[in-house]
């Protein structure tokens, strides 16, 4: 019986992570989703009291977690718009824990961690792979047919890049077979690299640096011994991966300046223009209004307010996550949030710092992920909708699987120790 839950389980989390990222097959979304729910909490309750029970994943995350929905759900009290709040909180906060819930009771042992890992690289290759044929054939990519947008397009590929590293990690946990697990990581890369530049977004470019470099610079420190023995093997594909990043940048930054501006206008003249810095003053304003209690939960939650003022329809939220947690939910809510992404990163530089190899990739790249998911959120809001879930379901699978493997291990010590007693 726990077997076949669990192989369900696993079967609706990795369709369902795959189809996350586009905004078709509705219906096969929706009974990926209803699965994934249905068989956690069948293999949940199915392994209650024997070996493969679900471990708890801490204090130190279920306490931010727990004050942050409470918190978001109390704001229905003093939303300024309480029918949108709820949808909201339904949407946002209600789904998203069932995911969590959801991909941590998924990712109980390697070959699972493999398999959703597996699965985010396959659906991202398929739909990249989508978006440059229809550049191709009909000479422009409508991001809206397929993708969500571009911005929760170019977020997915900086949430799904940490992944990448499970090609040149060995099992259990990760790809690493030689040569073509290097090779299909190349072309991973170049598919991430054209459909970014696709999306003419230039954050994205920051945020992958950011989780490249942040992976890189753990790595060197938890494994210093192979950076000093082969220090070109570590470098130059970083340095690469940095170079073509900062062209890529440079690039769309040029092309947004010359599409928004004129031909004449610099890269710093149309940032000084951005009107993101007028909205990000109407925030802080707004915020001094309300800041222990916020507006109510929801990132458009002033949309109505914020684009007749600024009379622009474009700027209808924060543009910012943290700005936008505090304007929704005041300095409990943001502080709350905050503490939930601080939470997860002590757990992964928990996992880094184990002797466990695996356990240690695994702290890698949850380290990768939040790096390169706040670099992306700097200037935009995308805890909402897709890219939230996807957010939670990765840290919650990272999550999992080390909690998991945390356990096998201390099992395996107090055992040795009995023996050697």
């Amino acid at each position: 019986m726990i077997d076949h839950c669990n192989r369900w389980l696993l079967a609706f989390c990795a369709a369902y992570l795959a189809l996350l990222p586009t905004n078709v097959a509705t219906f096969v979304h929706s009974v990926a989703f209803v699965g994934t729910i249905v068989f956690a909490l069948c293999a949940t309750f199915a392994a209650r009291g024997r070996d493969g029970c679900v471990p708890p994943p801490g204090w130190l995350v279920g306490v931010p977690l727990a004050v942050w929905c409470a918190w978001s759900l109390a704001s229905l009290a003093w939303s300024v718009h309480p029918a949108y709040s709820q949808s909201q909180l339904e949407r946002e906060v209600g789904d998203s824990l069932l995911v969590m819930f959801a991909f941590y009771v998924a990712a109980r042992d390697a070959q699972s961690f493999r398999t959703l890992a597996g699965a985010a690289l396959a659906g991202f290759a398929v739909l990249a792979l989508l978006a440059i044929g229809m550049q191709l054939v009909e000479g422009d990519w409508d991001a809206g047919r397929w993708h969500h947008g571009v911005g929760p397009w170019s977020t997915w590929t900086v949430l799904v890049a940490p992944l990448l590293f499970a090609l040149l990690a060995p099992p259990p946990a990760g790809f690493g077979n030689g040569t073509r697990s290097v090779v299909i990581g190349v072309v991973l890369v170049a598919l991430l690299v054209v459909t970014d530049r696709m999306t003419d977004n230039r954050i994205v470019w920051v945020a992958l640096a950011g989780a490249f470099g942040a992976a890189s610079l753990v790595a060197a420190m938890r494994w210093p011994h192979t950076v000093v023995r082969a220090p070109l093997r570590w470098i130059a594909p970083l340095c690469a991966i940095l170079v073509v990043l900062a062209l890529g940048f440079t690039d769309a930054a040029r092309e947004r300046a010359t599409l928004a501006y004129s031909p004449q206008t610099s890269v710093a003249a149309s940032l000084e223009r951005d009107p993101r810095l007028v909205l990000w003053d109407r925030i802080v304003e707004k915020i001094k209004a309300r800041p222990w209690t916020g507006y109510g939960f929801g990132r458009r939650i002033l949309a109505t307010e914020l684009a007749t003022e600024l009379k622009n329809p474009l700027l209808v939220h924060a543009h910012n996550v943290f700005a936008s947690q505090w304007l929704q939910s005041g300095v409990v809510g943001a502080l709350a949030f905050a503490a939930l992404l601080c939470a997860l990163g002590i757990r992964y530089a928990r996992f880094l710092g184990s002797r466990d190899d695996t356990l240690a990739f695994v702290g890698v790249v949850g380290i990768s992920l939040l790096a390169g998911f706040v670099i992306k959120n700097l200037t935009d809001d995308f805890m909402f909708r897709s890219n939230a879930k996807e957010f939670f379901a990765l840290a919650a699978m990272l999550l999992g699987y080390g909690a998991r493997r945390e356990e096998t291990l201390r099992t395996a010590a107090v055992a040795l120790a009995r023996e050697t007693a």
